[in-house]
């Protein structure tokens, strides 16, 4: 039975939408919030073309001028994750990783991350939406320099991740309800919780995935949707890592201390922990300047060149500064996710391996970009094989 002034939900065909805009605009006294079920069953009507362009307008700007609630943002994943193919869902990933924020002058050096992650066999999907903000540098306008895959559908996709571990997909190819948003967005000029949601879709079910924010508040945020999830069955067991990213993006910031809240969860319990990540770039400057004007084809000059500092290509177009904060946000950010993958193993195997420390795993991490084109012996795949955790 409902609760009293909650709704009787039928299914999507038959429901009359308009309940629900009544629900959340009666009035100071009268409105209140959605329920985790009646925000899914929104999301999956509006998808459905059963709930109409106006009633989820008014809907996503109700909820944003009251301020979105836990149970709002966990209903509206689990309608997205509903909307997505299920072929989607057969993939094999080991991180989901979602790039929807963009830079607002720098490349995204999170890339190089997720290049060098795959080059060792760890398989990655980003995903994000580059008519979100057009007016940031995003993942997927860098991908070409680096031949990653930009995959329209599970075939492709899965194609890709057997060839090189690592896709790139449109938000709107995972779930075409997210392109409607977004021009509803547009259209009103500002933001709703739709945005966040769509970093939590976690489409192929990956058994670690990534969350960044910057507005302050927001970590609770994720924090408490992944607990509904997780206690909901919407997410299978597996561990969400959520940070403060570099203006927002899914990069650690270098030059501050990264703190990142770990979920670990499955339906019955929920773990939730924290590492850090310590500063890399105490008291830097001056790495700002010219780097709005910086070709995506940096990121492929940063690939190859063995000696960045001394490359030619690479310093008539950065200068060290900005190589250096470069190669700091690059190392940050792997070892974070080192941790994770290294968290994982320690409880998938508990008794053959052990958690290494974030200093391990900063160094780990310079070790693996040094050897980044070794892929036979290189220092992730000793580690991988349990050869490493006592010589880091």
């Amino acid at each position: 039975m409902p609760k009293m002034g909650e709704l009787t939900l039928t299914s999507v065909d038959e429901f009359d939408f308009r309940l629900l805009i009544k629900a959340l605009g009666k009035g100071e006294k009268g409105s209140r919030a959605l329920t985790f079920d009646e925000a899914c069953l929104l999301l999956e009507g509006f998808a459905k073309g059963k709930a109409t362009r106006a009633q989820m307008a008014s809907a996503m700007m109700l909820m944003r001028v009251r301020g979105e609630t836990t149970e709002e943002i966990s209903g509206m994943v689990a309608g997205l994750r509903r909307t997505v193919d299920k072929d989607w869902h057969s993939l094999e990933v080991d991180i989901d990783w979602p790039v929807y924020a963009g830079k607002r002058e720098q490349l995204p050096w999170l890339v190089l991350v997720a290049k060098l992650l795959a080059k060792q066999g760890v398989r990655v999907m980003l995903h994000g939406d580059s008519q979100a903000l057009p007016h940031r540098r995003h993942v997927e306008s860098c991908l070409a320099s680096l031949n990653i895959a930009c995959c329209t559908t599970p075939q492709m996709a899965n194609v890709a991740l057997q060839s090189d571990n690592i896709a790139y997909i449109r938000a709107g190819d995972l779930a075409p309800v997210l392109d409607e948003c977004r021009q509803l967005h547009q259209e009103l000029g500002l933001r709703s919780l739709i945005q966040t949601a769509a970093r939590c879709i976690n489409p192929t079910n990956a058994p670690i995935s990534l969350r960044s924010y910057f507005h302050p508040g927001l970590d609770a945020v994720h924090q408490g949707v992944c607990e509904v999830l997780f206690a909901k069955s919407e997410y299978l067991a597996g561990t969400v890592a959520i940070f403060k990213g570099l203006q927002g993006e899914t990069e650690c910031n270098p030059r501050v201390a990264t703190t990142i809240s770990v979920v670990d969860g499955q339906a019955d319990n929920v773990k939730i922990s924290s590492v850090t990540i310590p500063t890399l770039l105490e008291g830097f400057s001056g790495a700002k300047v010219g780097q709005a004007e910086l070709s995506s084809d940096i990121l492929a000059l940063l690939w190859r060149e063995q000696e960045p500092f001394s490359a030619d290509a690479l310093t008539t177009l950065m200068s060290r500064t900005m190589i250096e904060q470069a190669l700091s946000s690059i190392t940050a950010t792997l070892a974070a996710v080192l941790l994770l993958l290294s968290r994982k193993s320690a409880m998938t195997e508990p008794n053959t391996t052990a958690i290494i420390t974030t200093e391990q795993a900063v160094n780990l991490s310079q070790q693996c970009w040094t050897n980044r084109f070794n892929t036979t012996d290189s220092p992730l795949k000793q580690w991988r094989n349990r050869e490493l955790l006592c010589a880091v």
